[in-house]
Formats: structure tokens, sequence, C-alpha cells
């Protein structure tokens, strides 16, 4: 176990700590979704509803306005064409190919589906590649094959494919497969970096979504999907606590401790304090089961230990003592192990910040 009090800091400051939050999350207002040829019920509405917002959406195969409307954005969703041929689709990737070609050179995104029809031929037509759709993959067990990549972040090592699913075949050489059909490797799900873009090809429709299917979903969108106040969590990494301290309103800074985990430090009220992890989980990518929070006071020596003895005898879900330095520390601790909901780690920030006001209060009054 981790001996916080080894980390000291300053709990008097003043003004917020900056955000820090490395590459800037995408938006609603960022994805466009193009859906010319659409089955509306049930896919698109179950990607809407999966995603929890509506992108903005366009119907146009004039090339014109889809250029105008890609110079707005950073995220290109193209969702399976059902309702349609793939010899339209590819003739409509060609009359669009600028366009596209011109809106990955900017940096942007493509997420393509398909079951069939879709992304892939549009694609095609356009001259990026000569990927194909190849077999049904529905109800076959597949796997990440890349379970360090960002976009297999929260996504289960292996999981069943939905109504709706397909392999690849034909895919480019310097393509990164996330996920495959492990039987014979055949990818489902690829990113390919290319003309200073990235494409990423999802091989399901959503007829049919699961916990699997919408987490590949968002991640290749670079959305947070929606999380209930019910929702149960027996570890989290880092997107979810930087998640929870921006619902709470909290700005932060990222550091890194003495073992190589992250943490994070905040302000409330004017006093400094940090939110710490420990308990990794096996050797998954940056998971913890453990959360401390954390606040010092640079006294000295000067608060008694009959100070500190009645905060412990008196209140509930805290702990504070004298460190080796003569200094007074609070902190509060959380285990996910046998399970936590949203909620409660919510609650878990909103006690502690509580209790900062109480506990200052309380050393200054002695």
């Amino acid at each position: 176990m981790k001996m916080w009090g080894a980390v000291r800091m300053v709990g008097i400051v003043t003004g917020l700590l900056a955000v820090a939050l490395g590459a800037a999350a995408v938006g609603a207002g960022d994805v466009l979704a193009w859906i010319p040829y659409t089955r509306m019920n049930p896919e698109y509405d179950n990607i809407v509803a999966a995603l929890g917002f509506e992108p903005t959406a366009t119907a146009t195969t004039d090339p014109a306005d889809l250029a105008a409307l890609l110079a707005g954005g950073s995220v290109l969703l193209i969702p399976e064409q059902q309702e349609t041929d793939e010899y339209t689709l590819e003739a409509l990737g060609r009359a669009v190919a600028p366009a596209l070609v011109s809106f990955l050179k900017r940096g942007g995104r493509i997420v393509g589906m398909t079951y069939g029809k879709g992304a892939d031929d549009i694609l095609r037509g356009a001259g990026l590649w000569d990927v194909a759709d190849g077999y049904d993959v529905t109800g076959a067990t597949l796997a990440i094959a890349s379970p360090h990549d960002p976009l297999a972040q929260g996504v289960p090592v292996e999981y069943e494919g939905t109504n709706g699913s397909t392999d690849f075949w034909n895919i480019p050489d310097d393509a990164t497969v996330i996920a495959w059909d492990p039987y014979d490797e055949a990818p489902v799900v690829f990113r390919w970096e290319t003309r200073g873009g990235t494409v990423v090809m999802l091989g399901f429709d959503c007829y049919e979504t699961s916990d699997a299917t919408v987490r590949l979903l968002a991640n290749a969108l670079g959305v947070p999907l929606p999380i209930s106040k019910d929702t149960v969590f027996r570890d989290v990494g880092r997107e979810e606590i930087e998640r929870l301290l921006t619902e709470l309103g909290l700005s932060f800074q990222i550091g890194t401790d003495a073992y190589g985990d992250p943490f994070w430090k905040m302000v409330f009220e004017d006093i400094q304090f940090a939110l710490f992890v420990d308990d990794a989980v096996g050797d998954g990518p940056s998971r913890y089961y453990h959360l401390q929070l954390y606040a010092g006071w640079l006294t000295g020596g000067a608060v008694p230990c009959e100070v500190i003895n009645g905060w412990n005898r008196l209140m509930r879900g805290s702990r504070a003592y004298i460190d080796e330095a003569g200094d007074a520390v609070l902190e509060a601790d959380l285990y996910l192990g046998g399970g936590v909901t949203w909620e409660t780690m919510r609650q878990f920030v909103e006690r502690f910040e509580a209790s900062l006001i109480s506990f200052f209060s309380h050393i200054l009054e002695e």
C-alpha cells in the first residue's frame, strides 16, 4: 500500500488550477452523420440512443454541400447505407472523393459502419482503399486484438458479434486491427491513418447493440458515453475519474506519483486537495480498485494531537493525523472492488469537500 503521507501539499491557495485533459474531447457538435441511404429504424435510432445525443445529420448527395458541412466539424460518421446498392455507393464515393480527401488532410476522422453495404463501399469508390466486407460474424465470439489501443478502452476482451456484424478483407497493410474474429484473425474493427487524418471502420450496423459495440462506437467517435447514477463500477481509469471531477465542476491538474500512477490536484473553497489511485487491476491499461482523497496543511507542529484526535472521535467518513513533518492531514478512502455506483463516487468527493471546510475550521479554532 502506498504511503500517501510522503506526498505533502500546501492546503491554503488562491485561485483555481487549470484543467489538464490532453487532447480536446469531441463534442456532439463536432460529429456529422452522413445518412443518405441509412435505414433509420432501428439502426440509426439505436446509434442515437447508444450515444445519448443526436449528431448533426445530412442526407445530401451533393459534393459541394457535403464539403461545406465537413468544414465545420472534426468527425464524419457514415452509418450503414442499407437502402441502396454497392454500385450507387461507389458512384457516390467517386463524386465526393475531393471533399473526403480534403477533410482527411485537415486532420479529420471518418468513422464508418457496415453490414453488407456502407462506408467501405463509399471509401472504395472514392479511391481511398480496396476494403470490402467479408463474412457474417453475427453470434461469433470476437476478441480485442489490440487491448492497449485507446479504441479498445472499456471493451471486454471477448464479446459476441451482434446481429448485423461482419469482418473485412483486403484492409491496408499499415492499418491497426482493434478487434477480430480469433478463429481466422479476420479484422472486424480497424483504424487506418491516411492523408493526415484517420479512418476507423466498424464491422457492425447497430441493428442490435451490446456494451461492447456501443463502447467501440463511442471510442471511435471520441465521445463520452452517458453514465447513469446507478451504473456500478468495480474499478476506474483516468477517463472516468476526469469525467467525475468535471461533472462536479472541479478544475484539476494531473501529476504522477512516486509509483508512476496518476494523481489529480484540485481546489475547493481555496483549499487544495488531491485524488490518488492505488491497487492496479492486473496488467490492464491503468485501471484501479482504490481511490483516496488527501489534503495537507503546513502547520509545522502547531496543531496538537488532541485536536486531531477530537476530529477522529467526533466525525465519520474521513481520518486525520499529524504527519512526520508535524503537519495536519485529512484523508478519505473508497474501495471499488465490491462494486460502487457512479452516485456513490460523486458523494465520496462531495462529502470530502464538505469535510475540508469543517476540518480547517476545527484546527483554526484550536
